[in-house]
């Protein structure tokens, strides 16, 4: 699997055509929230940045070699209190998100384990035994 790592200048311009994109439409709620996809020798993993999120607002499938994370939260202008808070500048994502992402063929996709601390979701994949390197003896 290769992946591509976007240089700090080219991720600051997906975030800002992004946003420009988003503030064109009032009604706009789209959330992309922002992802690590890592590899080591035991697993294969993706965290998700979600600050102020929790676990409950967040469902994730694993089928068909993709991990899709979905999630929904209501958004506090929904709330009753008439004193709602006028934001400035408001980053964190509200509303509904969904992200995929391709799974090598190389995984128990059947013994994942996730977690969620600090305001980051963390999905893990052990490997296969047989797709850790190994050393092999001389004779």
């Amino acid at each position: 699997m290769t992946t591509r790592i976007l240089t700090p200048f080219e991720t600051q311009v997906d975030r800002l055509l992004n946003d420009a994109v988003r503030s064109l439409g009032s009604q706009a709620r789209e959330y992309a929230p922002a992802c690590n996809v890592w590899e080591d020798v035991d697993h294969f993993g993706v965290e998700i940045a979600l600050p102020g999120w929790t676990s409950d607002e967040v469902t994730i499938e694993a089928e068909n070699g993709f991990v899709t994370v979905t999630g929904k939260r209501q958004d506090e202008e929904g709330e009753e209190n008439q004193n709602s808070k006028s934001y400035h500048v408001r980053e964190f994502g509200m509303g509904s998100f969904s992200r995929s992402f391709r799974l090598p063929t190389n995984l128990e996709w059947d013994k994942a384990n996730a977690s969620f601390s600090n305001g980051v979701l963390t999905i893990a994949f052990p490997k296969r035994a047989d797709a850790k390197p190994r050393r092999i003896a001389i004779q």
